[in-house]
Parts: structure tokens; C-alpha cells; sequence
């Protein structure tokens, strides 16, 4: 074997070794980064299972290649022991790695949520003023000085209007039924409106305003 498949079949043992599952000769040449043509790495995958140091495991019709069990030693009781300690202490460790990772994550998104500096500065800067606004509102409805503007006014004076046509027209809609069925009614208008439960502005103390 050329010197440089000798160093080929080393990388693709240790490789396989490591990872001690199966993997197809694609998965080799591509997880050695292409450090070795993926031709010399089938060839001396084909000696190492001619020489039993590799195992054939078929995956459908693709072929996946582990290292023969037989090669590595079996453990003893004791160190089947001490490797259980040794994956208790890892999975240990992994759950407070993860609980102070967690932990930080919700400090930076509390740091994150937070206003900086200068962004403190600004808002605080806009309640003041909207506080002052405020204070200033309060002063002069309490001195019952002019707070409403010029527009605020002209909408309520529209709607005020558009308010008083409305109830001197159904006012007079209402007027107009009632004395077609008194044309009919022959008791009093006062015994008409009771019967029905009409209510005058005069009956109930109101007085539709002249402007």
C-alpha cells in the first residue's frame, strides 16, 4: 500500500472508531472535510472489511461501514461503574449549564426590554411636559378660564344645532301622528297619550332651546 493511503486508512479508523456507529463512504469522505479522495478512502475501506477490522451494514442499497465490535475490550463491572458516575456528573453539569443559560437569556431580554439611557431621558422628558400640559389644564378649569379651542367649539355648536333640528323635527313628526289619530280618538288627547305612554318636553319640564 502506497504511503499515502497508509495515512488514509488511519484517518478513516480513527474516524470511525471515534464515532463507533456506521457511516456510508460518502459520510467519511465528507466528514473528513475532503482531506482525502473519496477513491482512497472506498480502497481502504474495502481492505479494512477484507482484513475484518470493518463491518457492512446495509441501509437499504446504500452501504455503511462500522468498526468490528470484536476489536474493542469489553469493560469491566468497575468501569462500567465509574462511566455511569462519569454521565450522571455530565448530565448534572449539562442541567446547571442549562439552567444558568436559561437564567442569563432572561436577563438579556429583561436588558433588551429595558429603555437605554438616553431613551430614559426622552421619555422622561415627554411626561414632564405632558404633565405640565396637564397641570396647566387643571389650573384653568379650576380658575374657569377658557380651555376649549376655537375648534373644539365650532364642533359643539354644530352638533348642538344639528341636535335641536333634529328634536323640532320629530318633535313635530310626532305631533302630526298624534292629531291624525285624535281626529279618530274619542276621549281626550291627554287620554290618548297616556293610553300609549307618550311623554311631552312639557309633561316631563324641558324646553327645546331657541338657538
Amino acid at each position: 500500500m502506497a504511503p499515502k493511503e497508509d495515512v488514509t486508512m488511519k484517518a478513516v479508523l480513527e474516524y470511525l472508531t471515534g464515532a463507533n456507529r456506521p457511516y456510508s463512504t460518502n459520510d467519511v469522505f465528507l466528514n473528513l472535510h475532503k482531506e482525502h479522495g473519496k477513491p482512497a478512502v472506498q480502497r481502504v475501506i474495502d481492505l479494512m472489511v477484507t482484513e475484518n477490522k470493518l463491518k457492512i451494514k446495509m441501509n437499504g442499497k446504500q452501504s455503511c461501514y462500522f468498526v468490528n465490535q470484536d476489536s474493542f475490550t469489553a469493560c469491566s463491572e468497575e468501569e462500567l461503574a465509574m462511566l455511569d458516575t462519569k454521565c450522571k456528573e455530565a448530565e448534572d453539569l449539562s442541567k446547571t449549564c442549562g439552567d444558568s443559560v436559561r437564567q442569563k437569556e432572561a436577563k438579556l431580554r429583561s436588558l433588551t426590554s429595558s429603555l437605554t439611557d438616553s431613551q430614559a431621558k426622552e421619555e422622561l422628558s415627554r411626561l414632564e411636559e405632558e404633565n405640565r400640559q396637564l397641570v396647566d389644564r387643571l389650573s384653568k378649569l379650576e380658575n374657569n378660564q377658557e380651555v376649549v379651542s376655537a375648534e373644539d367649539k365650532a364642533k359643539i355648536s354644530l352638533l348642538h344645532t344639528t341636535t335641536v333640528t333634529l328634536w323640532k323635527k320629530r318633535k313635530r313628526m310626532a305631533t302630526d301622528v298624534l292629531d291624525s289619530v285624535l281626529e279618530s280618538w274619542p276621549k281626550t288627547k291627554q287620554s290618548l297619550m297616556e293610553e300609549v305612554g307618550v311623554d311631552t318636553d312639557e309633561s316631563v319640564g324641558v324646553k327645546i332651546p331657541t338657538s
